[in-house]
């Protein structure tokens, strides 16, 4: 082969390479482009912390509600849920509900 073939087959490869590099950096640059927006929404992740490969916890808010949840590939678990908070002095005397299960609260409102 001839210089000028590889010549042109290493800046082919160059143009490729720097145009995969240009499009990596703006997926990372924006991030969350092709996310649905969160605006307007009713329910909201907050906080994923991964336990382990399968386990992991999740605060999500529900409207004003925090909910905790334990989530592992057989069942959805809420481990605490807390109520809004109209004001400091009244929020002492208003006890936190029991947490309850996940699929019962999704079966009863089915």
């Amino acid at each position: 082969m001839q210089a000028a073939d590889w010549f042109q087959y290493a800046f082919s490869a160059v143009v490729v390479l720097a145009t995969l590099g240009a499009v990596l950096w703006l997926l990372v640059r924006r991030k969350n482009a092709f996310a649905p927006k969160s605006e307007g929404r009713k329910i909201k992740l907050l906080e994923t912390m991964p336990l382990s490969l399968k386990h992991k916890l999740m605060l999500v808010q529900v409207e004003n509600q925090m909910v905790l949840l334990s989530v592992n590939p057989q069942e959805i678990s809420t481990l605490h849920a807390w109520q809004p908070q109209a004001d400091n002095a009244n929020s002492a005397a208003t006890p936190t509900p029991p947490a309850m299960d996940f699929r019962s609260v999704m079966q009863s409102n089915l």
